[in-house]
């Protein structure tokens, strides 16, 4: 098996949860309805024309911009429902429908500080229904697109943004300077092997050590840093004390970068991203077990 076909495989197991809309899921909790549906045309037949109409007038007869809905359990299934249609709608009405949305809730404060916390745990955090980093973008520049949202709200959506650019598979990850540079290697940019693995580190995670004890014991794993075929990274905040990083094993690079968690995406922790040879992102936060299949499955392929 080649080694790219190996890498490939895992990509998809690792990737696909963060496709657009991939963890739809409704009626999770049982509560009373916020209004009555639209009906959709009966001229409608296609799903994405269906879907498109009740992205673009879920909302229409809801008085989100006048009156205050005290039922927050009954909006949140709403505002769920309306998430699950962008599955199968076109991408061009998802944008209309969810500006059209913004726009509306936002005169109205106290549905928009309830719209805003739906976002984040029903879109943007990792356990989250509708976890998508695709629709949160279209929910972020809708907000950061009306004047109503406030300044420091669109600040962390700003911040949010950036880092997910940051983060996006096939994106060059930026340049690393090692704190114990050896063998000409000073940077990030300075290695060569075919597969560079980026540990991004949590301060006192016993998840994170358990992770790196894994990974520094594999037999097939420091067999194929042995032969230049993949390096690992361990990165840690700009603030850690320098004595900390002594413990890393010998054969990894070390690295700080300060506002870590704010550059890069590490919701899901263990953080570690596969790098290919030029630095792109090819995965994030595979399980170790994954990891230490991959390496296995590499070393079997090259005969080491």
């Amino acid at each position: 098996m080649k080694i790219k076909t190996i890498i490939s495989a895992l990509v998809v197991l690792v990737v696909f949860a963060g496709s657009f809309g991939v963890h739809a899921q409704s009626g999770l909790l049982s509560v009373e309805p916020l209004f009555e549906y639209p009906k959709v045309p009966d001229q409608l037949t296609k799903v994405n024309m269906r879907s498109n109409y009740m992205v673009l007038h879920l909302w229409d007869e809801c008085p989100l911009d006048k009156e205050d809905i005290t039922n927050v359990d009954s909006f949140r299934e709403t505002f769920s429902d309306f998430v699950s249609f962008f599955v199968l709608a076109d991408y061009d009405e998802v944008e209309k429908g969810v500006k059209k949305f913004v726009d509306k809730v936002a005169k109205n404060k106290t549905n928009l500080n309830s719209v805003l916390g739906f976002v984040d745990t029903e879109i943007f955090a990792p356990q989250s229904r509708h976890w998508s980093d695709d629709v949160y973008t279209i929910f972020a520049k809708a907000l950061l697109d009306n004047r109503k949202v406030d300044k420091n709200v669109k600040a962390m959506l700003e911040t949010n943004l950036q880092m997910l650019a940051n983060s996006k598979l096939d994106t060059q990850l930026g340049n690393l300077t090692f704190v114990n540079p050896r063998d000409g290697k000073a940077s990030l940019y300075d290695l060569t092997s075919e597969y560079v693995f980026v540990f991004f580190n949590t301060d006192g995670s016993v998840d994170d050590s358990i992770y790196k004890l894994r990974l520094n014991t594999d037999v097939a794993t420091n067999t194929l840093i042995k032969n230049g075929n993949i390096s690992i990274v361990s990165v840690y905040s700009g603030t850690t004390p320098d004595a900390k990083l002594e413990g890393e094993p010998e054969n990894w690079y070390v690295a700080k970068l300060d506002n870590m968690q704010q550059t890069y995406d590490m919701r899901v922790k263990p953080t570690l991203y596969i790098l290919s040879k030029d630095k792109k992102i090819l995965a994030k936060s595979p399980a170790v077990s994954q990891i230490l299949g991959m390496t296995a499955q590499m070393k079997a392929a090259l005969n080491l």
